[in-house]
């Protein structure tokens, strides 16, 4: 049975382990991962949720809310989601996704919102409409490698 829950410090070293298989051109070191793990947790505007089965961990949503004009109030803004691929088509991302907008109600935002190319189908199936593109541009101190 999969249980989604909000991540506690017990779970950093395991949750490292998903965070390093999220694809991306900029990996992340353990130091850095240590110091934003227990920011974000300390962070009322932040949130990390975790799938776990049996005591592992086999998912997790990193995402946040801010202010934004043109929502009129607060925005919660998925970052990142990652379920490994042996949970993939179990329901395991669409509890992640449903644990942050009830996170994101309970915070008073107006809508969140995430970015992605390849997952259309499964946030339509969710809900979710498209409205703008997405364009990004690493900084001097951020470009991969």
């Amino acid at each position: 049975m999969i249980r989604i829950r909000l991540a506690t410090s017990a779970d950093e070293a395991q949750l490292l382990e998903l965070v390093r298989a999220f694809p991306t051109p900029t990996p992340i070191s353990a130091d850095t991962y240590s110091r934003m793990f227990r920011s974000k947790r300390a962070d009322p505007y932040a949130c990390i949720a975790v799938a776990v089965r049996d005591e592992s961990l086999v998912g997790y949503l990193s995402g946040h809310r801010h202010s934004a004009f043109y929502a009129a109030g607060d925005t919660a803004w998925v970052d990142e989601i990652l379920v490994l691929d042996t949970e993939r088509r179990s329901g395991v991302g669409r509890m992640l996704m449903a644990e942050f907008e009830t996170w994101a109600t309970e915070a008073g935002c107006t809508l969140t919102a995430l970015a992605t190319a390849g997952a259309a189908d499964f946030y339509r199936a969710l809900g979710y409409a498209t409205k703008a593109g997405y364009f990004k541009k690493y900084l001097a101190n951020g470009e991969p490698r």
